[in-house]
Order: structure tokens, then sequence, then C-alpha cells
């Protein structure tokens, strides 16, 4: 009877095998195998106090420390030694018999079948989380080092200068723009003293540094039937390294006579693009000279353009390719916007042998798939660019909004997968880092989003009815808002923007 009690058993095994699963070294405790349970326990602790340790320091020093292919390297291999440390401990604890019992009696083929079917389940539960963490890593360092700026160690590869730096000053905050129905309450800067589509003097703000980083964001439409690509939206965001705010300027696709950087006149043979600015980005891509380190020419061109109108530095570029919006919000699992009237689109082709596809959109909440998407974002014949524009942040934003860590979590390998065929930047892998640790001090609920749309920010119209941006005003109202944007809201609390009533905060 007592040699009964103390004979091993398959289950006890199996149950030995389950404790070493779940804190490696457990199991052969319970087996009295000490020396081999202290020292897998040790592991086991001295692992958890290094992750414990890790995250304590915050999502945002996390964030910037993971987003280095040098540490995702190093994480993936410490996955997979962790992973073979707790196989080793299931399959030890397992093989151990239990100090000073009689061997197991051995079960029969059906109850050695269970048996070894659960040691199997086991088993692959013990490395399914280790498999998932190992592939999340390889598609994050995949999708750093596919899309920016950087050698697969981590260092960068782009040598384009920066923006050149201001030689002018700032000059305060007592300047202001003007918004619908309202004039300025100021002169324009004397940084700038060209009008219309003359820039020749006009000198960049003082706005240039480590306190502020700026970025521009360009949606290229590309597609089956339309010839090239061209720069349909185009954002500059600009944030405040130190206050947390952000603007975001909008520069309308249809300005006809905007001025070129130095580089891009050089290599076009003028000084302003003669058609609307949209082409320059397709214009500029038959001309490498204007990024000789390798980098986009089109966006490039576009960046200096960008400059030039706002009077702004602008440290990198993204280039988004609008077709990509199917991909991302597919990814994302589609989108909700809120629409307070009802839309009737038909959209052009996406492929040759397709044909004109028609939506209708409701007043109220509509769950947009991809498809869906692009054509509410990029359908403007019921009203205007400027409303398109607004629409085009409003899924943007919402694909943002509406989804919740888990969710995104979930979808991360599809939304690598769509942003890594779908957007190109020169922003460099060693700038991620800093751009992550402040990503907690960026005041999104006062962002000032503002785009320079007719009739308040143009000059006029030239012989073929294109709008012509008034630069003085536009860099002043730039700097007005930049330099005190508190100051600049409360004179200007009123401004909107075409297309503000479509709303991608639709609730929890």
């Amino acid at each position: 009877m007592d040699a009964d009690r103390r004979r091993d058993s398959y289950p006890a095994r199996l149950l030995r095998a389950l404790c070493s699963a779940v804190v490696p070294g457990v199991g052969q405790l319970a087996a009295g195998a000490k020396r081999r349970g202290l020292f897998l326990l040790g592991i086991f602790v001295v692992v958890t106090l290094a992750a414990v340790i890790i995250v304590a320091q915050g999502i945002d020093a996390l964030l910037s420390w993971v987003v280095q292919p040098k540490v995702l390297l190093a994480l993936l291999v410490a996955d997979v030694l962790l992973l073979l440390v707790r196989l080793l401990a299931v399959i030890d604890a397992w093989r151990t018999p239990k100090a000073g019992a009689a061997a197991a009696v051995r079960p029969s083929r059906a109850g050695l079948a269970v048996v070894f079917g659960g040691l199997a389940l086991l088993i692959a539960l013990t490395a399914a989380p280790h498999v998932v963490a190992g592939y999340y890593t390889w598609v994050s360092r995949d999708l750093l080092t596919s899309v920016f700026a950087g050698d697969d160690d981590g260092s960068t590869t782009s040598t384009a200068e920066p923006p050149a730096s201001s030689t002018s000053t700032t000059h305060g905050s007592s300047s202001t723009g003007s918004t619908a129905g309202s004039t300025s309450t100021s002169e324009a800067p004397s940084t700038s003293e060209s009008t219309g589509g003359d820039t020749s003097t006009t000198v960049p703000l003082d706005f240039k540094g480590d306190d502020r980083i700026t970025v521009l964001l360009i949606g290229l439409d590309e597609g089956y039937g339309r010839e090239g690509a061209r720069a349909d939206s185009i954002n500059v965001a600009t944030l405040d390294m130190e206050t947390g705010r952000v603007a975001m300027f909008g520069i309308p696709r249809n300005l006809k006579r905007t001025p070129l950087g130095p580089k891009t006149s050089e290599a076009l043979g003028m000084t302003e693009f003669p058609e609307i600015v949209n082409g320059l980005y397709g214009a500029a891509l038959a001309h490498p000279e204007i990024a000789p380190d390798g980098g986009d020419p089109g966006a490039e061109a576009i960046q200096e353009t960008a400059e030039a109108i706002l009077g702004l530095p602008i440290d990198y570029y993204v280039v988004v390719n609008m077709l990509g919006l199917v991909d991302l919000v597919d990814a994302f699992g589609g989108v909700d916007v809120n629409l307070t009237k009802a839309l009737h689109i038909t959209y052009f082709p996406l492929a040759e042998g397709e044909g004109k596809t028609s939506y209708v959109f409701n007043v109220g909440i509509n769950h947009l798939n991809g498809l869906e998407a692009l054509a509410y974002a990029r359908d403007r014949r019921d009203s205007n660019d400027y409303v398109r524009m607004g629409r085009q942040r409003c899924v943007l934003m919402g694909l943002l909004y509406q989804k919740s860590a888990a969710s995104l979590t979930l979808r991360f390998p599809k939304i690598a997968a769509a942003i890594k065929k779908n957007v190109k930047t020169n922003i460099p892998l060693d700038a991620l880092p800093d751009l992550i640790r402040v990503r907690s001090n960026i005041k999104t609920d006062q962002m000032i989003a503002l785009g320079f749309t007719p009739p308040d920010w143009v000059i006029g119209k030239d012989d073929s009815a294109h709008y012509q941006p008034d630069i003085p005003l536009i860099m002043q109202t730039v700097e007005s808002i930049l330099v005190d944007p508190d100051g600049w809201l409360a004179v200007n609390h009123a401004f909107s923007e075409a297309g503000s009533d479509d709303c991608y905060a639709v609730g929890d």
C-alpha cells in the first residue's frame, strides 16, 4: 500500500511539466531535482526582473528602445533562447522521475496516447507566445529597415543635407493671420517683400533647430487611367518639442505659379512652376539631380516649394500612395465616418478591365472598407478640393482615433505590410527614438490645423482661372501660429476649414 502511494504516475509527470511551463524549474523542484530546478528558476527570475525594470521605464522609453533594428534583432535572439530554455524545462520535468518514488506504471495504449497528446499540446502552448513574439519582432524590424532611411544595422545612410538654417530672426508674436471675413492686423513680415509668385527675396523664418521638428506629408494620386504621379495632398506638420504643440498646414493642390527652391530651379530651369503644384512631383521625378543622394526628387522638390510658401524649414518628408489607402483601411478593419449629408459617389476604375463603382453613404455613421474610404476621400465632384482635404484628414484621423491598442496589435502584421508597400520617407532610423520619447507630450487636443485655401490666402487667379498663393500673408500667419499659438487662436477663434463637418470621433 505504501509502495503504491509512493509510485510515480504519468499524469503526475504531466502536471510537473505544466508547472515548469508556467514557471521554469518548479516541476523539477517538485520532483526533487533541486539543482536543475533552482538553476531554471533562477533564469526565470532574472528574465522577469529585467522585464519589470524595462517596463517600469514607461511606454515611451520602451517604444524608443524597440524602434532600433539592433535592439529588435537582440530581442529576437533572446526570444529564441528563452523558448529553448522553457521547452527544456517542460521536457526535463516530464522526463525526471520523482525522487524516492517507484517507477510509473505504463498506461494502456489509449492512455498513453492521451498522455503524450497532452504533452504535445503543452509544448505547443509553451512555444506559441514565443513564435508570435518572434514574428511580430521580425515584422517590426523589416518595416523599420524597409521604410526608414538607414542600414540594417540601424545606422543612417541618408547623406542628404538638412534644410539650410535661416539667416533671419524671429519677428515675435505681434502679427496675426486673417481668417474668412477678417483682415490682417499687421503688416507682412519684413523677411518677405515678394508678392504672388515672385519669391526671389523670400527668406525662411527662423524655426529651424533642435526644439522643433517639421515633416512634409505628401499623398500621391496614382492609378489606372492617370498619367504619372501627382501630389494631390500636401500637408506640413510641425511639432514644438518643448511645448508639445502641433500645427498642421495644408497647401492646396491647385495653386499655380508656386515658387521653386534652388535645386529644383536649377534642374527645371525656372523659378516658378507654371502648372498647378500637384504636377511638380511628377515633373521632378525626371531630374534625379534634385536628390543627388538617392532620395525622392519629387518629394524634395515639393519640400523646397512648401518651405518657400510657408517660410518654414522642413526636416523630413513622408510620401504615401493614395491607392495604398485601400490596403491601409482594410488592414485596420475599416473606418467609421460620421456624415452630415448623404453622398452618392461614382468612382473611377482602379485597374484595367474594371468598371466604375457607385457608392451611397447615408447621413450618420458609415463603416467604410478600403475601396469605400478611397472613394469618399478622393471624390470632389459634389464639392471641391478643400472639402476633399477635410475628408482625407477625417479618414486618417479616424483610423487612429477609433482603434484600440489591442486591435492595432492584432492587426499589426497587415498594417505593417500596407505601410511597407505604400509609404516612403527620409526620416532616419536614428531619429525615431527621440521622436517616440516626446510622443506623450504631444498636445493633440490643442492642434491647429489650417488649410491655406481660397479666397483668404490667395492674390487672385491667373488666365487659366487657377489661384496664386499670397505668400507674404501665408508666411505671416505661419509665424504668428508658431510664435504664439494661444494668442493666434484668441484672435482667430472662429476660423474653420471646408469639410470640417465630417467627423471622425464617432464614439466608443
